[in-house]
């Protein structure tokens, strides 16, 4: 892999593709990026909803797309064509959209398993199919996977969400090294908890949850999240802060000098300490199975 080759050393600016912009990452990395010098084609499912950020990422130089990661292939298809034609190019792809669906497992339906699974997972995954080949015939570009502490680290009450994570990180490690041989460069962010308005994008099951659940970590978690709402001040993470780190990883400067071959980023001491917590969890249970897993060898 060669970092020579990424969007950030060329002499025109780098032009960022970003899902989920009304909220959260995905906005601010888009104002970031355009603060920067750099141009933005900024998208999300409703522009409507939020004319005054529209007209802000507009009055920066960047465009605003409306765009449904969940739509169907040709008309993502035709998004990312529509997008391309903008500048002519996309050096960096952001997969940001995406909301976490909260409750006992047995009370998901079917639909809201499989619409959770294509708004976070189904949706980066065309995207990025989609955008590589330009990226490949340019030998140069970024894709930057927006996962989360909990594709890491699985939570009660989170076990969809989770799902769709470690989906997308799974998918990602492997496409890493798929694209790595061709200059192209792809990076796990995973948030912990930070102060954006992601949680009033938590939904919860049409099914009531069981009364056996009363007293249980699930019925806990979901409690904590209602008393949370959506106060960001409570979070002991700033997402000015946690976007200033991704922007300085993906163009390799500052903080994120020397970063190119990372493939994750963690963010925030409490996504770290999951992290460490997992390890620890994986030691101990190498130690207490190693009389099985040494006891395979053929003969």
């Amino acid at each position: 892999f060669d970092p020579l080759s990424t969007a950030h050393t060329m002499s025109s600016p780098p032009i960022w593709f970003i899902t989920g912009c009304s909220s959260g990452f995905g906005t601010s990395l888009a104002l970031l990026a355009l603060r920067s010098g750099h141009k933005v084609i900024a998208t999300s499912r409703n522009p409507s909803k939020t004319p005054v950020l529209v007209s802000e990422v507009q009055s920066l130089g960047g465009v605003w797309h409306t765009l449904d990661v969940c739509a169907p292939e040709p008309e993502l298809a035709k998004a990312v064509e529509k997008a391309t034609n903008v500048w002519g190019r996309i050096d960096i792809l952001v997969n940001a959209a995406g909301y976490a669906l909260l409750g006992a497992f047995e009370t998901f339906s079917d639909a809201e398993a499989r619409a959770q699974m294509a708004t976070n997972f189904f949706g980066p995954l065309t995207l990025t199919r989609l955008i590589l080949p330009s990226m490949r015939v340019r030998h140069s570009g970024t894709v930057v996977q927006i996962s989360s502490a909990t594709g890491l680290e699985a939570k009660p009450s989170r076990s969809l969400y989770s799902a769709s994570k470690f989906a997308l990180e799974a998918f990602s490690e492997a496409l890493y090294h798929e694209v790595k041989p061709l200059g192209i460069r792809v990076l796990l962010v995973e948030p912990g908890w930070f102060g954006t308005n992601f949680s009033r994008a938590l939904a919860r099951p049409e099914a009531a949850l069981p009364r056996e659940y009363e007293g249980t970590v699930v019925k806990q978690v979901l409690d904590a999240t209602v008393a949370l709402g959506g106060v960001g001040a409570s979070a002991p993470n700033d997402v000015e802060k946690g976007c200033r780190a991704v922007f300085d990883a993906v163009m390799g400067r500052g903080l994120g000098e020397g970063l190119e071959e990372t493939i994750r980023l963690p963010l925030g001491k409490d996504c770290v300490a999951r992290i460490r917590v997992k390890i620890e969890e994986h030691r101990h249970m190498l130690d207490v199975t190693e009389k099985l897993w040494s006891s395979t060898d053929a003969d």
